[in-house]
C-alpha cells in the first residue's frame, strides 16, 4: 500500500501546481488590468482638474487680461504697418500754420486710433475667452469619454483573457495519471482483489484519509 500512496501524493502535488500556475496567470492579468485602468483614470482626473483650474475667478481674469493685451498688440501692429507707409510729399513749401495744423490732426488721429484699439480689444476679449473656454470644455469631455471607453474595452479584453486561462494540460495529465496509478492499486492484494473482499480503486476510508492528509498538506503551504 505504501508504494501506491506516493504516486497519489505526487499526482496531487503536480495537479495542484498546475492549478496554482493558472491562478498566478489570472492574478497577473488582473493586476495589469487594474494598473491600466488606474492610469487612465488619472488622465481623466488631470483633464478635469485642468478645466476646473481655468474656471477659477483669478484664472478667468488673468486669461481675459492676456487676451485683451494680445488683441491690442495685434491691432496696434496693423495700424503701425499702415502708418509706416509714407505718402508722396506735397510739392512746394508749406506754411508753418499748415504744418502745425497737420501735426495737430495727426495727434488727434493717433489718439483716436489708440482709443479705438483699446475699445476693440476690450469689447472682443470676453467673446474670445468664452470661445476658448468652450473649446476646453469640449476637449475635457472628449478626453474623459475616451479614457472611460478605453477602460471599459481593455477591461473586457482582460476579463476574456482571465476567463480563458486554463491549467497546463500536460501537468494536469501527468497529475491525473499518477493519481490514477496510485489509486488503482490502493488497498488491493497481489491478485488485484480488495483487502475488504471487493475489487476497485481502494476502500473508501483509505481514500478519505488520503484526501484529508492532502488537504492538511495544502494548508501548510
Amino acid at each position: 500500500m505504501a508504494l501506491n500512496i506516493l504516486p497519489l501524493i505526487l499526482g496531487a502535488v503536480v495537479s495542484r501546481a498546475a492549478d496554482r500556475e493558472a491562478e498566478d496567470r489570472r492574478q497577473r492579468l488582473l493586476d495589469a488590468m487594474k494598473a491600466y485602468q488606474t492610469n487612465k483614470a488619472k488622465d481623466s482626473e488631470a483633464a478635469i482638474e485642468t478645466l476646473i483650474s481655468k474656471q477659477k475667478p483669478d484664472a478667468r481674469q488673468a486669461e481675459l487680461d492676456a487676451i485683451t493685451a494680445s488683441r491690442a498688440a495685434s491691432l496696434g501692429a496693423s495700424v503701425d504697418a499702415v502708418k509706416s507707409t509714407n505718402p508722396a510729399p506735397i510739392a512746394g513749401k508749406l506754411s508753418p500754420d499748415y504744418e502745425k495744423s497737420q501735426e495737430q490732426v495727426a495727434g488727434t488721429v493717433a489718439e483716436r486710433t489708440r482709443r479705438a484699439i483699446e475699445q476693440l480689444s476690450t469689447m472682443g476679449a470676453p467673446g474670445e475667452r468664452d470661445f476658448k473656454q468652450g473649446l476646453r470644455f469640449g476637449k475635457a469631455g472628449t478626453d474623459v469619454d475616451a479614457a472611460n471607453t478605453a477602460i471599459r474595452n481593455v477591461g473586457d479584453a482582460y476579463m476574456t483573457d482571465m476567463n480563458n486561462v486554463r491549467a497546463s494540460p500536460g501537468l494536469k495529465l501527468i497529475g491525473g495519471a499518477l493519481m490514477a496509478y496510485g489509486g488503482g492499486g490502493l488497498g488491493s492484494t497481489g491478485d488485484g482483489t480488495n483487502v475488504n473482499g471487493y475489487g476497485g480503486a481502494g476502500d473508501v476510508s483509505t481514500r478519505n484519509r488520503l484526501s484529508n492528509a492532502y488537504s492538511l498538506w495544502g494548508r501548510r503551504r
